[in-house]
């Protein structure tokens, strides 16, 4: 038979699992944007650097 404390203690251990779950889901999140935005600023810079060299 399980009790109220028993059923609180098991929502506390999902909770943190799900928690790091979703931590790891982000820093893998947060690699993935720095290497598309680290995409977009070298080719931003080579466009700007053809601009400077035509002007």
């Amino acid at each position: 038979m399980e009790t109220q404390v028993d059923k609180a203690e098991k929502g506390k251990k999902s909770r943190s699992s799900k928690l790091q779950t979703d931590q790891e889901d982000l820093k893998g999140t947060f690699v993935a944007v720095l290497i598309v935005g680290g995409i977009i600023l070298v080719g931003w810079l080579g466009v700007f650097g053809l601009f400077l060299d035509r002007a």
